[in-house]
């Protein structure tokens, strides 16, 4: 499934980049594909602030896989990308994640403020 996935984009990436050309110009194409770079580009470096990573992981982690569609140029990605930018579609997307992952993601949250930290004082007997 996934070798298709990754032989198929390119040529349908490609098809709509001719068909987009031919639609409406080739300077405008351009134009959309610098502006969809740009607005990935914003969105990647937009939200590395810790206290908004930790305040909600699940939204940081789509706004950041959205600034990665946009920033690969091609209109099937960016369609993608500007579909996990709309909040309300993010839950339905969030849906179709297998329980597997979505366990894994909050298990490890949760494991790492539960652990007791135990402080412990050394000696290191080789120097004299």
């Amino acid at each position: 499934m996934s070798i298709k996935i990754i032989l198929i984009l390119p040529i349908l990436e490609l098809l709509l980049f001719i068909l987009f050309g031919d639609l409406l110009g080739f300077f405008p194409v351009i134009f959309l594909i610098i502006l969809s770079g740009l607005t990935g580009f914003y969105f990647l470096r937009s939200g590395m602030n810790p206290q908004n990573i930790a305040a909600n992981p699940k939204e940081w982690i789509f706004t950041k896989f959205a600034g990665i569609l946009l920033l690969i140029p091609g209109f099937i990605t960016d369609f993608c990308g500007v579909f996990l930018l709309i909040k309300s579609l993010r839950y339905l997307i969030w849906d179709f994640v297998p329980d597997k992952t979505k366990n894994y993601f909050y298990d490890d949250q949760r494991k790492s403020k539960d652990k007791e930290i135990i402080e412990v004082d050394y000696k290191d007997l080789d120097d004299k």
